[in-house]
């Protein structure tokens, strides 16, 4: 049976190689490939789509798992910015409240005046709190940005000093200790306003509260005389005061309180 397969092996070599069979290959050569090209590129075909598919699916898993994990780090960011602005500014009015000897109460923003007749902010703090109506109200390195409005058992309204109503007893850091009325600008800016002619004032002045007023202590910064304003005709002169306070932007606020007994 070998030598049979061996001899009909060796029988179609030879006449392969005399090319006798050369029709027969080229016919079943043909008809193969007939048969076979749409066989192969369908094969391809599923191939190459299912590799595409697959390809688009792990992506999209890829992009939802990166999308995830840079959520997660940017809520840790936010968190992490948020407890560094806290202390930060924790840190700076501890030591401010620490020069005064006053009490105080860190408060949150939570909301502006919404109805744009007052320049306002809410607060998260009231009555419960120890806030009361008057109170003066500092943002960061102990700066004033209005006093107490109105309050509530859990809340307080804070009558910012930029607003037209806003009125605070203040000096000057001069030599002659200038004394006048700090006044708000309909929310653009903030005046010094009955300032006796005869006083000398210059820009670049530091201007403080006096304490000349009730629950208000002496030397809490308010800004730096900005301009001069003054007509020999008039009685008193005026200054236009700049603050350091983006009162748009404030976050966290410190309520003064009451003074400290030793």
């Amino acid at each position: 049976m070998i030598l049979l397969a061996v001899a009909v092996l060796l029988l179609l070599f030879f006449l392969h190689f005399i090319k006798v069979l050369r029709p027969i290959e080229n016919l079943v050569v043909s008809t193969t490939k007939t048969v076979l090209r749409p066989t192969y590129r369908l094969s391809n075909w599923i191939g190459e789509n299912y590799l595409d598919f697959k390809t688009k699916r792990e992506l999209l898993r890829e992009n939802k798992d990166l999308k995830d994990q840079i959520s997660t780090l940017l809520k840790e960011k936010s968190e992490f910015l948020t407890e560094q602005e806290e202390n930060d500014f924790l840190r700076k009015q501890l030591n401010f409240t620490k020069e005064f000897n006053y009490s105080f109460e860190v408060a949150n923003v939570i909301g502006e005046d919404v109805d744009n007749i007052q320049n306002t902010i809410i607060i998260d703090r009231g009555l419960k709190n120890g806030v009361f109506v008057g109170q003066p109200v500092v943002a960061d390195k102990g700066i004033l940005v209005g006093k107490i409005l109105k309050v509530t058992k859990n809340s307080a309204v804070v009558l910012l000093i930029n607003d037209d109503l806003s009125k605070v007893a203040a000096k000057i850091q001069n030599q002659a200790k200038t004394i006048g009325i700090i006044e708000g600008e309909y929310g653009l800016g903030i005046r010094m306003k009955l300032i006796p002619q005869t006083e000398m004032i210059k820009e670049g002045d530091v201007v403080v509260t006096s304490g000349l007023e009730r629950g208000v202590p002496a030397g809490i910064l308010i800004g730096q005389v900005e301009r001069v304003m003054s007509a020999p005709e008039e009685l008193f002169q005026e200054a236009a005061i700049k603050s350091a306070v983006e009162f748009n932007k404030m976050t966290m606020v410190n309520v003064i309180k009451e003074k400290n007994v030793d």
